[in-house]
């Protein structure tokens, strides 16, 4: 580290030894050796804290790559999910044109699906219609229908859906 060599190390031992006498040596060893350990251990945690920042600020720069990858991806599927959309708003047309058979003489298949609870149907006759025509007379002579009405098929427990195949 402070590339001393034996000598040099002799000559500085000898030096201090005829400065400092036997007495107060071994006290100024303690006292450098206390301060080389703190010196050394200061060293030594700003080298830690400098890797450890440039750790960080690798990872960092890591991360925003990733996240613009990430949104490079998301533009790209939101891309794709509106092409795709777009594409297949002309099928769900067509699709819902072609949902009556042009044959007329094609099976109807009846769904039946369950109601959670049962729904009465109330019927109020019917009030005559007031029409502006000149001729009112036949609208005056038309009764409606006293005809029974079969309210067993009109009050049902089931929703009854029609679905054309």
């Amino acid at each position: 580290m402070l590339n001393i060599g034996m000598t040099e190390l002799l000559a500085f031992g000898i030096i201090s030894l005829l400065v400092l006498g036997p007495d107060k040596l071994p006290e100024a060893a303690r006292f450098a050796g206390k301060w080389y350990a703190k010196i050394k251990r200061m060293v030594s945690n700003v080298q830690n804290d400098i890797d450890r920042e440039l750790r960080l600020s690798e990872l960092r720069e890591q991360m925003q790559n990733e996240m613009q990858r990430i949104k490079e991806l998301e533009q790209k599927m939101q891309a794709q999910m509106h092409e795709l959309q777009q594409q297949s708003h002309p099928a769900i047309e067509k699709n819902q044109q072609n949902a009556v058979p042009d044959n007329k003489n094609a099976p109807i298949f009846y769904v039946f699906i369950p109601s959670s609870r049962f729904e009465g149907v109330y019927f109020k006759k019917p009030k005559p219609c007031v029409n502006t025509a000149a001729n009112t007379d036949s609208l005056n002579k038309s009764q409606p229908s006293t005809a029974p009405f079969n309210t067993q098929a009109a009050i049902s427990p089931l929703n009854h859906f029609k679905v054309a195949v």
